[in-house]
């Protein structure tokens, strides 16, 4: 099976290439100079060119506490066009499966049970993820 993964450098990514299975499958591993996810037209070409049987969606732009409360308007924007190119990439091309990797930060910051998909918006965000928080939800939902 051949896998197509992005983030494959971030904390996620890096732990699905480094587990033991992954060497059972074909991963490619596009850098974000490889592949811009902000370009729909590099992700379809790159999507058209390598046919993989499932994407991996594990790329977002993430900048910390204080580049995240400067620039929220700027992580929301990025991390939406990154999700809506791949996932729209992947269903012009015809991928099949695709898995989409959240993140605790799209749960209410105050909640007090176990994290589950039901609790996605019933509270406030945290406000220093706000925007990445936004992005993931809507690419998710």
């Amino acid at each position: 099976m051949k896998i197509l993964l992005t983030g494959s450098t971030g904390m996620v990514g890096r732990n699905i290439v480094d587990n033991s299975n992954s060497s059972n499958y074909e991963l490619l591993c596009p850098t974000s100079t490889e592949l811009n996810l902000l370009d729909n037209k590099a992700v379809y070409n790159y999507i058209s060119c390598y046919s993989p049987d499932l994407i991996i969606h594990a790329a977002g732009l993430v900048g910390g506490i204080q580049a995240n409360i400067k620039h929220p308007v700027d992580f929301l924007v990025s991390n939406l066009m990154m999700g809506i190119n791949i996932v729209n990439e992947a269903k012009n091309c015809g991928v099949k499966h695709f898995i989409n990797l959240g993140s605790s930060c799209m749960y209410p910051k105050d909640i007090e049970t176990a994290i589950s998909e039901d609790a996605l918006l019933t509270g406030k965000l945290e406000d220093t993820n706000e925007g990445y928080a936004i992005a993931k939800i809507t690419v998710a939902k």
